[in-house]
C-alpha cells in the first residue's frame, strides 16, 4: 500500500506534467500555433533574451519566413504577420499592453502613446487630431511660415555654404536637428522653436541628453534635465497664452500646444492636471518628431546618394514645381514662396522614393503589442480559433514590409514598385504599408512627417547632388526605434 508521501509525490508529478506539458503543448488553444522555440509554450525566456540582446526584430522576421503568419513567442504571446491579422488586432481596437506605459510615460503622466485603454486615448486624440489632419496641415499659414524660415533662411544657406567649401557633413544629427526645428516650431510657435540647424553646440547637447533619456526607466528620468527643459518651455507658452502674446507679427502660433491647452480647458475634470498632461504630450511629440523624421531622411539620402541617375530623374520632376525651389541666392528665395503641399504630393517619383524608404528602412520597425480582449465573442487569428483573452499579440513593420508575395525582392530598395504596381498586389501593398501603424492608434503625426520629409528631399535635390563620403555603421539597429548603428552618414553636397 502506497504511503501518503508517495501519493503526494505522484499527484505533484502528474500536476507538473499537466501544467508544463499537457496543457501548454496539447490542450491550450495556442498549442496548434507554431512555436518560436521549443520552450515557448512554457516560458518567455527565449524571446526575452532576444529582446535584451537586440535581436528581436530580425529574429521574428526569420520565424515568420519559416512558420507562416502566426508564431507563438511565449506561453501567452503571439506574433502575427498578415493583412487579416492587422484587421483583427489593430482595426479591431485591441488595447495596448503595460509595456507602453512602462516605456513612454513622461513626468509620470500618460500621453497618447503611453495610454493603454481605448476610451481615454480616443478622447485625447480628438483634442489634437484636427491640427495634424492632412487638410489642416496643407492650408496652415503657420506651418507655411515655419517651412520658409527653416528651409529658406536656415537649411538652404547651410547646404550652399557646404557645397561652396566642398565640406562633407554628417547628415544624421543635422537631419535630427531639422526635424526638431520643424516639430518644436509647430508645437510651440517659432518664438520658442529650436534652431538646431545653426546652433550645433545646443543640438549636440540636446541629442546627448536624449540618448541618455531614452534608455532610462521613466521613474529614473522623471523630472530630470530633459523633462525639465520641456516643462520650462511649456510654462513659457502657457504664460503667453494667458497674456494673449502667443505670437507676434514675425512669429507663428503655438498650433499644437494652443489646441491642446484650449481643449483641456473644456474638460474641468482634468484641468487641474493640465500642466503635466500638456508637458507629457508635447515631449512625446518632440521625441517622435525629431528622431523618426531624422532616420527617414537619412536613409532617403543614403539610397539616393548611391544612384546619381535617379537623382537626375528626380531633379527633372522637381524642376516642374511652381514656384520653384531653385536657390539662386538667399535674397531671391526670401521674396518667393514654397510650392504647395498638394503639388509636392502630386510628384509620383518623389512619392515612390519616400514610400520605398519608409518600407525598407522603417524608423519604428519593432513589434506593436496589443492584448486580446476578454469577450464572449471568440477571437480567431489567421484560422486559429479561440485565442484566449489576455493573450499578447503583435505585428511589426519590419516583417510586414518584407512579405515577398506582396513586395517581391523585399530586401531591395525599388521605388519602381510604387510607380507601376502590379494590379494584383497594389491594394495589398497599401494595406501592408505600416510605417505609421494602422487603426485608431496609428501615428498621429504621419501627415506632418510626410509633408516635412517631402519638402526637405525636394529642396535638397532641386539644388544639389549628393555622394557618400563615409557610411560606416549605416545598418539600422535591431530595436523598437532603429537609427543607424554608427549614428552617422557623411555626405558631400555639390550645387547644380
Amino acid at each position: 500500500m502506497l504511503s501518503l508521501t508517495t501519493i503526494a509525490i505522484i499527484v505533484l508529478v502528474i500536476g507538473l506534467i499537466y501544467q508544463f506539458f499537457i496543457s501548454p503543448y496539447i490542450i491550450s488553444p495556442l498549442s496548434k500555433i507554431p512555436n518560436a522555440h521549443f520552450t515557448s509554450p512554457i516560458t518567455s525566456l527565449w524571446i526575452l533574451h532576444k529582446r535584451k540582446t537586440g535581436n528581436e526584430v530580425k529574429t521574428i522576421y526569420s520565424l515568420h519566413q519559416q512558420h507562416g503568419p502566426v508564431v507563438r513567442l511565449g506561453p501567452n504571446e503571439l506574433s502575427v504577420n498578415s493583412i487579416d491579422g492587422l484587421r483583427t488586432i489593430y482595426t479591431g481596437g485591441f488595447e495596448k499592453t503595460q509595456w507602453y506605459s512602462d516605456i513612454f510615460v513622461n513626468f509620470g503622466t500618460d500621453n497618447l502613446v503611453s495610454t493603454q485603454s481605448y476610451k481615454p486615448h480616443s478622447i485625447r486624440k480628438r483634442m489634437l487630431s484636427n491640427v495634424y489632419s492632412k487638410s489642416y496641415l496643407q492650408n496652415s499659414p503657420d506651418l507655411q511660415r515655419v517651412s520658409l524660415i527653416i528651409v529658406v533662411d536656415r537649411f538652404l544657406p547651410l547646404l550652399g555654404e557646404l557645397a561652396q567649401k566642398r565640406e562633407a557633413i554628417n547628415v544624421f544629427p543635422l537631419l535630427q536637428g531639422l526635424g526638431q526645428d520643424f516639430t518644436s516650431a509647430y508645437l510651440f510657435g517659432s518664438k520658442y522653436g529650436t534652431d538646431f540647424i545653426h546652433d550645433v553646440a545646443k543640438r549636440e547637447c540636446w541629442l546627448d541628453m536624449y540618448e541618455k533619456f531614452k534608455v532610462s526607466h521613466p521613474k529614473e528620468r522623471s523630472f530630470g534635465e530633459f523633462e525639465q527643459w520641456c516643462l520650462a518651455l511649456c510654462d513659457k507658452v502657457t504664460n503667453d497664452l494667458k497674456e494673449g502674446k502667443a505670437s507676434s507679427d514675425q512669429g507663428t502660433q503655438p498650433v499644437v500646444y494652443a489646441q491642446f491647452y484650449r481643449s483641456l480647458q473644456k474638460n474641468p475634470e482634468i484641468w487641474e492636471r493640465k500642466r503635466l498632461m500638456l508637458a507629457s504630450e508635447m515631449l512625446d511629440h518632440l521625441i517622435a518628431g525629431h528622431e523618426t523624421s531624422g532616420i527617414s531622411l537619412t536613409y532617403t539620402l543614403w539610397e539616393l546618394s548611391q544612384r546619381p541617375a535617379l537623382q537626375a530623374r528626380l531633379r527633372v520632376e522637381l524642376l516642374g514645381l511652381s514656384p520653384t525651389l531653385r536657390y539662386a541666392s538667399r535674397e531671391k528665395a526670401k521674396d518667393g514662396s514654397l510650392p504647395s503641399t498638394q503639388s509636392l504630393n502630386n510628384l509620383p517619383l518623389l512619392d515612390s522614393i519616400i514610400r520605398e524608404t519608409l518600407r525598407l528602412h522603417t524608423a519604428v520597425p519593432g513589434p506593436q503589442p496589443r492584448v486580446v480582449p476578454f469577450s464572449s465573442q471568440p477571437v480567431t487569428i489567421e484560422g486559429y480559433p479561440n485565442i484566449p483573452g489576455g493573450t499578447i499579440v503583435s505585428s511589426s513593420a519590419f516583417s510586414l514590409h518584407r512579405i515577398a508575395d506582396v513586395y517581391p525582392n523585399p530586401d531591395e530598395w525599388l521605388p519602381e514598385r510604387w510607380l507601376n504596381p502590379d494590379s494584383s498586389t497594389s491594394e495589398a501593398m497599401k494595406r501592408l504599408f505600416w510605417a505609421f501603424g494602422s487603426g485608431g492608434r496609428m501615428c498621429l503625426g504621419s501627415n506632418f512627417a510626410l509633408q516635412v520629409i517631402k519638402l526637405v528631399i525636394a529642396t535638397i535635390y532641386t539644388n544639389f547632388t549628393t555622394s557618400i563620403v563615409n557610411d560606416e555603421g549605416i545598418e539600422q539597429e535591431d530595436n523598437y526605434i532603429a537609427p543607424p548603428k554608427g549614428r552617422k552618414l557623411i555626405l558631400q553636397f555639390i550645387a547644380v
